[in-house]
């Protein structure tokens, strides 16, 4: 047969494309089609190696959308679903960082709290952050004081730096400068270069008996004792002045949102 393979047309349709070569008549020029067993074969080829790579991606630990908790995040994820605070703190901080996952504040406050829930610290001062900010929650200053004073009195730091600003600016608590001097004055101990700037620019604000009473007050908690019940209120009492108000005179701090501080 006086015949070559003829191009490929718009209008020669799916099927003939894909199961079919065209010829022309060298002589005649009459277009003709051959089936061509070769082009199915390609085909299913082409079609395994997607399906593979769908199934692959799908399932690879990079991308655990789609996928249960323990599937996605190996021992972490069933440490998490049986209860572990340190995992469920790990989760957490995944989603709030967008670490192998889309961020989602609202997921990452959901395993905060499951994991201040089991006395993780850590956990308890960022589910107390995610309150007062707002941030995956419905902001709750009372709550967020709640949460934010457990690690405080278990010596974390940014906690008792923040405990500090709920109490300076009477956020979720009565506006009280000398207990915000308190937990100032222990996250400065500690090293926290703003704690120690916002404790000295309570100072001025103070009578020596309530430093001082603050001041024991400290050494108790940094000691792991309970503070005395009373014991900063009677000092207060006796300097003349009731507990969370400055002396006569002496200007209100200006307002300021604690929970931008809180950054």
């Amino acid at each position: 047969m006086n015949a070559r393979k003829s191009s490929l047309h718009s209008s020669d349709g799916l099927s003939r494309m894909l199961f079919y070569t065209p010829y022309r008549c060298r002589e005649c020029h009459f277009r003709f089609w051959v089936s061509n067993p070769l082009k199915p074969f390609l085909l299913a080829v082409i079609l395994g190696f997607g399906i593979m790579g769908s199934w692959w991606l799908a399932n690879s630990e990079g991308t655990p959308a789609g996928r249960s908790t323990d599937s996605a995040y190996g021992e972490v994820g069933v440490r998490a679903s049986r209860g572990d605070g340190d995992a469920e703190l790990q989760m957490g901080l995944r989603y709030a960082e967008g670490e192998g996952v889309v961020k989602n504040d609202k997921e990452a406050a959901l395993w905060f709290e499951k994991a201040a829930r089991h006395n993780n610290a850590e956990a308890q001062y960022r589910y107390g952050l995610a309150l007062l900010q707002g941030r995956g929650v419905v902001q709750d200053y009372k709550a967020a004081f709640h949460w934010i004073e457990q690690p405080a009195r278990r010596g974390h730091s940014q906690a008792q730096y923040n405990l500090g600003e709920l109490y300076r600016y009477g956020t979720g608590i009565g506006r009280d400068p000398a207990r915000a001097y308190l937990w100032f004055n222990l996250a400065a101990a500690q090293g926290l270069e703003p704690a120690a700037k916002a404790r000295d620019s309570l100072v001025w604000q103070l009578k020596p008996e309530q430093i001082a009473a603050m001041q024991e007050e400290a050494h108790r908690i940094s000691r792991g004792e309970h503070p005395v019940a009373g014991a900063a209120e009677g000092a207060l009492r006796s300097s003349g002045e009731p507990a969370g108000v400055p002396p006569a005179g002496v200007p209100k701090a200006s307002a300021k949102d604690p929970a931008a501080a809180a950054q």
